[in-house]
């Protein structure tokens, strides 16, 4: 009998995209694990919003923080790969994926798989006259949620007027929503090209529908389209012209790109699935949601793509234990409830309509109902997860012991009139995405040489592969990987010259570099009265933490992995022409770690902030207690350069930190300008002073 908890690898799962189906079956991994299966989930962004609640959102019912399922909070729990990238091609024979990684600008990457589940989600409808700056498409949701304080501040003027555009389900729950958000002052219209009668899932409630729209003074104009826009409102095909400060299009979507580049069989543009939801022609291969066509249709529904989610999810797992897969059977009548923005809802299912408080409650216990499920503290695990990334490197206070001597960031060689610089890092997977991981490990590595004010020249690579039972699967990783540490080369101008390569239970990555410059200063030469400045905010640490403890913080790892990608070459220069007396990189051991290093034995403390700049969701966190396990060795090593600290957060650790300089403040205004220019987000943290002051 095969014992599961050494059993490796030897298949490969890919879920492109986080619709319903993909976002259950990680749920079932995380419920019930496949050893022998490497779970790879692909999606443009760590949350995904919930549409059923978007009315409720826009209305003010719900936050927005309510609105998301946090799907790399989900990955983490089920020890799947989370790859952010957008899907640019399939080949189904070659059985690879062509993906665009969002992280960095890179060319396409391919990954291979032995099934995929695609599940991404439709585009906005490309039938529609126009992309004018007035119209604001419903599609893509989170598109739709970045331009809405835009469409807020369009309906602020006198007398304001909005249309919307389709008379669908999406449509008239938009038009109620926004009814309860602006007020009786904003004049709204309904255009749509069909009568609700022609839609089987409003049909019995089409009088209901245009009862509840007339009693809200909503306009309807059904039977017509729109052949123009302009920046005063829309021609129909009747010659009306509706006068509007905004357009919100809710036509039905368009196939996206990548099915146009990938060769499957399509109907209308969409993928042509048979009845167990495979992609016509394939085996391995499942499609899902708004991008798939049905051999026998019946139309596009959220309960509809629910109910082919919670299906695939058993297909799909049956497949992969060997069992039965049985036929996709969609249901002929459903339960739909259109949310009338005031805390009402229309309920409607076969020939039997409801409309009142009652149903809205309804829809709210389902939503909820639905959210909760895929809640990552819902479903944890359990147990408290060490911190990967610098957060896993040795304390301070243990090397401290072993080294009595003082090292710079970087190891320095004289060579002439010109400063040689060595510096080595390694990385155990703070992101579950070999290729990221590649990619920020010669970032983390690369900082400690502009952290000496010089330029890195050639580095090598040392790649520990996850161990697995099929030499592929092992093949692939190191592919992913040795292309990030690629990338990141070129990108932080730099070039691979070798390596070293091996397998283990946890895979990790380490990247030695080598620089030049000319030295003008050492990580101990701050001055009384020096101002200590970081080129950005912190908080990675925690933000990892809360992810392995089910917090829902994806958008705020978008955000540091943006900053953590990003090159400081610039900033370090500027630095270094602008005359600071000390620089380091913020990593492992701290804020308060790192500026006990650069105080050393000449008798300096440290004036704190009021406040220091941190991560999205980060105080929060703290607030919940939540920290990085290196949280309390960094604390101790810091000592009492931590006292009196603002915030917590300076002991947490750092992953691809923020450069740290030590300033006079004359040469700080200048810098820091010119840091801010460069698109950094600088902030003070203290003032360098004596112990006695």
């Amino acid at each position: 009998m095969v014992d599961k908890s050494i059993q490796k690898p030897t298949q490969t799962l890919v879920l492109v995209g986080a619709g319903h189906a993909n976002i259950a079956l990680i749920r079932r991994f995380i419920k019930d694990p496949l050893p022998d299966v490497r779970l790879v989930v692909i999606n443009p962004e760590s949350t995904t919003p919930y549409s059923g609640m978007l009315p409720g959102f826009l209305s003010h019912h719900y936050t927005e923080e309510e609105l998301f399922i946090d799907v790399a909070a989900l990955c983490s729990q089920a020890g799947a790969r989370f790859i952010r990238a957008s899907l640019c091609a399939v080949d189904s024979i070659k059985q690879t994926l062509t993906v665009h990684h969002q992280a960095v600008s890179s060319t396409p990457l391919t990954l291979k798989f032995d099934n995929c589940v695609l599940n991404t989600g439709a585009s906005p409808a490309d039938s529609f006259p126009s992309r004018h700056p007035h119209c604001y498409y419903v599609k893509p949701i989170r598109d739709l949620l970045r331009v809405l304080p835009f469409l807020d501040q369009a309906i602020k003027v006198p007398n304001p007027s909005l249309a919307i555009v389709g008379g669908g389900a999406a449509g008239i729950e938009l038009a109620f929503s926004f009814r309860e958000r602006y007020g009786r002052d904003c004049e709204i219209t309904v255009i749509s090209k069909y009568r609700f009668e022609d839609d089987p899932s409003l049909k019995a409630g089409a009088d209901q529908i245009r009862r509840s729209l007339a009693q809200r003074d909503i306009n309807l104009i059904d039977e017509r389209s729109v052949v123009e826009v302009s920046k005063t409102g829309v021609l129909l095909d009747s010659g009306q012209t509706i006068p509007a400060n905004a357009i919100c299009v809710a036509t039905p979507v368009s196939p996206p790109s990548w099915i146009a580049q990938s060769s499957l069989p399509t109907n209308d543009g969409f993928l042509q699935v048979d009845q167990m939801l495979r992609v016509q022609g394939s085996h391995h291969l499942y499609a899902a949601g708004d991008i798939v066509s049905l051999e026998t249709p019946r139309g596009r529904s959220g309960v509809m793509a629910v109910r082919a989610g919670e299906y695939l999810a058993d297909t799909i797992w049956a497949k992969l234990r060997g069992l039965t897969q049985r036929a996709f059977s969609p249901q002929k009548h459903w339960l739909t409830l259109l949310n009338l923005g005031d805390g009402k809802a229309i309920g409607i299912r076969g020939p039997f309509v409801a409309e009142g408080r009652l149903m809205f409650r309804v829809k709210d216990v389902i939503d909820r109902r639905f959210m909760r499920r895929f809640s990552p503290q819902a479903i944890l695990k359990g147990g408290v997860m060490r911190c990967e990334g610098c957060a896993a490197k040795l304390p301070g206070g243990i090397l401290q012991t072993a080294f009595s001597e003082h090292f710079e960031d970087a190891a320095i060689e004289v060579q002439g009139n010109r400063i040689r610089f060595r510096s080595i890092d390694a990385l155990t997977y703070l992101v579950n995405d070999p290729y990221l991981m590649g990619f920020l490990t010669v970032r983390h590595a690369v900082s400690d040489i502009w952290a000496m004010g010089g330029s890195p020249t050639s580095c090598l690579s040392l790649i520990a592969v996850q161990r697995a039972d099929n030499e592929n699967l092992e093949s692939e990783e190191f592919a992913e990987a040795i292309r990030g540490i690629k990338d990141g080369a070129a990108k932080y101008e730099t070039i691979l010259v070798g390596g070293h390569s091996f397998s283990l239970d946890q895979p990790m990555i380490g990247v030695s570099i080598e620089g030049e410059g000319l030295l003008s200063f050492s990580k101990q030469s701050v001055k009384q009265d020096d101002e200590l400045w970081l080129t950005g905010p912190i908080g990675s640490g925690i933000l990892f933490a809360a992810l392995s403890a089910g917090e829902s913080v994806g958008n705020s790892i978008d955000c540091w992995i943006k900053q953590a990608t990003r090159s400081l070459s610039n900033a370090s220069r500027l630095a270094v022409e602008h005359g600071v007396n000390a620089m380091t990189d913020v990593t492992g051991f701290g804020l308060a770690g790192h500026i006990k290093e650069m105080l050393g034995t000449a008798g300096f403390s440290i004036e704190w902030t009021d406040e220091i700049d941190v991560f999205d969701d980060v105080a929060r966190c703290t607030r919940r207690g939540i920290h990085s396990t290196a949280y309390e060795s960094n604390q101790l090593y810091a000592g009492s350069v931590g006292m009196g600290a603002p915030d917590p957060v300076v002991f947490d650790p750092q992953t691809c930190g923020p450069l740290l300089v030590a300033i006079q403040p004359a040469g700080a205004r200048d810098l820091i300008k010119a840091w801010r220019e460069l698109g950094l987000s600088p902030q003070r943290v203290g003032r360098v002073t004596t112990e006695t002051s």
